[in-house]
């Protein structure tokens, strides 16, 4: 099961919640895969510093009978759950990328869908636009998720367009669909977030939406400034049980496909 997680709005915890949510699936038990394809890094910083190969070299390399998709993978310090990292000099291929177009979409579809099934789930951290970047990750996978901060009204701007562009994806990807939402950075003690908490389940239903909602952590942000998940910074806050409660989620929701 190959899942993007995408957003084109900045600051909705979209690298946070793929991170998070990667190693939650790996601690119930699934082997994960985390493909960091943002050239911002931000998601293999979370995870990883040990990689010695990354998405720059994944792109760079030929498809052919000698391609092996194992020689990009990092392991990491949590178990069943791997790495492709990223570097910033992968944001030069997006040039090259809209001379090729719509060639280019098959760009990762090509290089991870044949070797990917040893993994239950693959995990696409994208960049916060409406780029090629965005539009290749979604070729390449079976379902999206969107997160949405749920503490500022700029992060449901513009979220139409996200569903607008998994829509035209679909022409070309058959087996893409939109999942749900992630109601992300939750702060309950505000009436900004209850209202908009509200709004999301009143325009989306609750079909659309993951009943977890992950609220404004102290500890999250702690980890991010460590480069750490939270899992490892600090094991026991709560937020952790929210993250395994949103994959157990995911889980039931995508087990028929595994």
């Amino acid at each position: 099961m190959i899942i993007t997680v995408g957003n084109n709005k900045g600051g909705t915890g979209k690298t946070a919640v793929t991170a998070h949510l990667g190693v939650a699936l790996a601690k119930l038990g699934y082997k994960t895969l985390i493909i960091d394809n943002d050239p911002q890094c931000n998601c293999t910083s979370l995870i990883s510093s040990a990689y010695k190969k990354t998405m720059f070299d994944l792109y760079s390399t030929q498809v052919n009978e000698n391609f092996n998709i194992k020689d990009f993978i990092t392991l990491t310090e949590y178990q069943n759950c791997d790495l492709i990292a990223n570097s910033v000099e992968t944001s030069g291929f997006s040039l090259e990328w809209m001379k090729t177009f719509p060639d280019c979409l098959s760009e990762l579809k090509k290089r991870i869908v044949p070797f990917t099934k040893d993994y239950d789930y693959v995990l696409i951290d994208t960049p916060p636009s409406l780029d090629v970047t965005l539009s290749i990750s979604l070729n390449a996978s079976h379902i999206v998720i969107i997160p949405i901060e749920v503490s500022s009204l700029h992060s449901l701007e513009g979220l139409d367009k996200v569903l607008d562009l998994i829509s035209a994806m679909q022409e070309r990807n058959k087996d893409l669909r939109f999942l749900k939402l992630v109601m992300n950075k939750a702060d309950r003690r505000t009436s900004v977030s209850k209202v908009l908490i509200a709004r999301v389940l009143n325009d989306y239903g609750q079909k659309y939406c993951f009943k977890t909602i992950i609220p404004v952590c102290t500890a999250m942000q702690q980890a991010e400034y460590l480069h750490k998940t939270v899992f490892l910074h600090k094991p026991n806050e709560k937020i952790t049980t929210l993250f395994k409660e949103l994959a157990t989620e995911l889980v039931a929701e995508t087990s028929e496909k595994l």
